[in-house]
This record gives structure tokens, C-alpha cells and sequence, in this order.
């Protein structure tokens, strides 16, 4: 009998050739997608009405069964409310983190196990290998395109039942694939947003959104001396330095956010790199757990090169890290993520960066 899989299917190309080579490696395969906007949203991303129809699309000319489940709620409450009330409080969160704790390796999770289904599969560029009944979370070998960094919570016990097809490719390979089978997609850019905010303009959409307004401020230096005005404190994230609207003989960068006081603090380079930083939120795929004085690699940002540093204090819901160089612009809201190699050991949510 096949091995069914559940597919999660954004409509784009990644998705749909996820889909081709699980049907090639002979498993019965079901796309789902899920609903994330209404249609007066104007969104035309994984989500939306027009990536739902270009995932029946994808669906029939591979001759499989697709399903379009209506997720806004959920959506809207664990990801998008939560993406706005960290942002207001003067951190930056990471969403697509969050959609895939939440949506992808929970609610879809849930939806492939009432569907009897035997594996939940994505379009992740990410490995998960297998020895000795041990599951480990890897890099995509396509280092450009890696995307275990977004994935550290899936959850240990998920592992052995979610399959990354794309885990060996290359972007352009992927592309191949889908020209071959004749999927449209094949030829769709990629987009590099947050998928309920086109554009990337963050202060426009909490605006829009009602969750913020323009309020006047100050700009300060890290002894408290006035430099400038602004209209916002969520018009600034830790580490910018571009439109800061402050002259200055050396170059400046935000190095702190003040909510309650709407206060901006910037600083030359120095005072935006950080030693270390505390933890929370812990998801933790390797078989052991840190302790105290262990040495490992951590990932502050998606295209931050992992540093080594040491393990300073541990427990169940926190953990201190502390690098051997400090880093550039440590922001609370980011994941941290920690390696060994290839493999993913877990990560969480920065909580506080410390100088």
C-alpha cells in the first residue's frame, strides 16, 4: 500500500515540484492550502484566493487531489496579532517563524492526521536524516536557499513524520523540474516579503491597521543628549541606519527602542554590537540538551553566519549565550538558532541582547 503524504502548497514553484517528486518516489500525494486573507486584502501570495487556484492548477496537471482550508483565524491571531504587539514593543519579530510553529507544523499537522496521512511534506529547502532511529534537522544543500534556520521549531517528535523534497536541490534545479512537468510556476518570481505586508513597509501597516500612529519623539544618544525629533518609535528597529534624521561626525545606528518613552536611541558601531543574549521560547531537536559551558554555533538572523560562543546559563525556558566576538545589531524579536555542522540542535526567540 502507499505511503500517503499531505503537501503544503502555496501555489508557487517550490511547493508544486515538492509534489512532482514525492509522486515520483511513489507515495499518494494531496495538496492542502491554506486560506490566510479575505479577498479585499489584495494579497496575491501563499494565502490568498489566486494561490489557491494556482495550486488546484499545479494539483491537476499532476492528477492529484487538493484541498483549500480556511485558516484566517487561526492565521490572524497566532501570527499576524503577534507579529504587530512584538513590533510595538520595540522588538523585531520573525513571522515566518511563527507561521510555521503554528500553521504549518501544528494546524496542517493536525489536518494531515485526521486525513490519515502518513507524512506532512513541504517545499522547505532543508534535510531531515535518520540514524539509528534518530531524527536530526539539517541544512539545504543549496546554501543560498537554506531554510532550516525558519524551521528549528518543528518539534523533535514531527521530524520522523515531515519530508523536505527539495532538501538536495538547488533553486534553478527546482525551476528544471517544474519546466519539465509543464507547471506554470516554473516561471513565477519569488518573492522575498512577509506575506501580509508587501512591500516590507512595516510602520505604513500598522498605520493602515490601526495598530499604531504617528506620535512625536526623540532621538537620543546612549547618554541620553537630544539629537533629533521623530513621529514613532515603531518607525525604527535595532541595528538601522539608513533615515535615522540625525546628522553626526561618525555613522549611526539604532542601538535602542524605548516604547513607553518613545524614545529612539543611536550610537557609532560599537554600542550596536552585543556579547550576548537571553532566550526564551526553547525548541530543542537534539537528543541533549545544553548545559553550562558548552561551546556551539548560533544563528542570529537569516543570513548571519552562525558564531561560536558559550552556553551560560541554562533552563526548561531560557537560556544565556555568550560570544567569543561580539555581534552586530543582536535584536530581541529574532530567533537565535543554534548548530553543530549541518544539523540543527534548536533555537528560540531572543528575549534580551546584551552588551
Amino acid at each position: 500500500m502507499k505511503k500517503k503524504v499531505l503537501v503544503a502548497m502555496s501555489g508557487g514553484v517550490d511547493s508544486s515540484v515538492a509534489c512532482a517528486l514525492l509522486k515520483e518516489r511513489g507515495f499518494e500525494v494531496t495538496g492542502v492550502t491554506l486560506r490566510l486573507f479575505d479577498p479585499g486584502d489584495k494579497i496575491d501570495c501563499c494565502g490568498s484566493d489566486s494561490s489557491g487556484e494556482k495550486a488546484r492548477e499545479a494539483c491537476d496537471a499532476l492528477g492529484m487531489r487538493h484541498y483549500f482550508k480556511d485558516a484566517r483565524r487561526y492565521f490572524s491571531k497566532n501570527v499576524v496579532e503577534k507579529f504587530a504587539a512584538a513590533y510595538l514593543e520595540g522588538n523585531t519579530p520573525n513571522p515566518c517563524v511563527e507561521c510555521n510553529r503554528f500553521l504549518k507544523f501544528d494546524y496542517l499537522f493536525k489536518i494531515a492526521r485526521a486525513l490519515d496521512m502518513d507524512y506532512l511534506a513541504t517545499g522547505h529547502y532543508a534535510r531531515i536524516e535518520e540514524k539509528n532511529g534518530e531524527y536530526s534537522l539539517l541544512r539545504g544543500k543549496d546554501e543560498n536557499k537554506d531554510q532550516s534556520y525558519f524551521l528549528y521549531c518543528v518539534g523533535k517528535e514531527r521530524l520522523k513524520h515531515v519530508i523536505f523534497p527539495l532538501g538536495e536541490l538547488k533553486k534553478e534545479e527546482t525551476r528544471k523540474i517544474a519546466a519539465g512537468y509543464g507547471l506554470a510556476a516554473a516561471r513565477e518570481k519569488e518573492s522575498r516579503d512577509i506575506c501580509f505586508i508587501p512591500g516590507g513597509d512595516y510602520p505604513a501597516w500598522l498605520k493602515r491597521r490601526k495598530y499604531a500612529e504617528n506620535a512625536p519623539g526623540y532621538i537620543k544618544d546612549i547618554k541620553g543628549k537630544i539629537l533629533g525629533r521623530h513621529n514613532g518609535y515603531f518607525n525604527f528597529t535595532v541595528g538601522q541606519r539608513k533615515n535615522l534624521g540625525v546628522s553626526s561626525g561618525e555613522r549611526l545606528y539604532v542601538v535602542g527602542i524605548n516604547p513607553a518613552g518613545n524614545e529612539v536611541t543611536v550610537s557609532g558601531l560599537e554600542n550596536a554590537c552585543f556579547s550576548s543574549f537571553r532566550l526564551g521560547g526553547l525548541d530543542w531537536l537534539a537528543g541533549v540538551k545544553p548545559e553550562p559551558g558548552n561551546r556551539l554555533c548560533s544563528q542570529i538572523r537569516y543570513r548571519h553566519k552562525p558564531c561560536e560562543g558559550i552556553v551560560e546559563s541554562f533552563s526548561s525556558g531560557s537560556l544565556v549565550f555568550r560570544f567569543f566576538k561580539k555581534q552586530f545589531a543582536v535584536t530581541a524579536g529574532q530567533s537565535a538558532v543554534f548548530y553543530e555542522g549541518e544539523r540543527v540542535l534548536g533555537g528560540g526567540v531572543i528575549e534580551e541582547a546584551i552588551r
